[in-house]
């Protein structure tokens, strides 16, 4: 990833807690988003979209799936 972050988001996603980074790239917006308390799940989801708001949506989605197959 290279680019510059530019915001840093905590959500609750079900039980746990998520932290969203968001930096400007190239490409667009990336966001990746980590669940922090949950060890078992797979550690890193990376989104890339011209919108801000639309590549965390598509995070949060993400990670929202991968709680609902646990």
């Amino acid at each position: 990833m290279t680019g510059y972050k530019v915001d840093e988001l905590y959500r609750e996603v079900g039980k746990y807690k998520a932290r969203i980074d968001v930096y400007i790239t190239a490409q667009g917006y990336e966001a990746t988003s980590v669940f922090l308390d949950n060890h078992g799940t797979k550690p890193l989801i990376k989104f890339v979209d011209c919108s801000k708001d639309k590549a965390i949506a598509l995070a949060l989605e993400r990670l929202a799936r991968i709680l609902n197959r646990m």
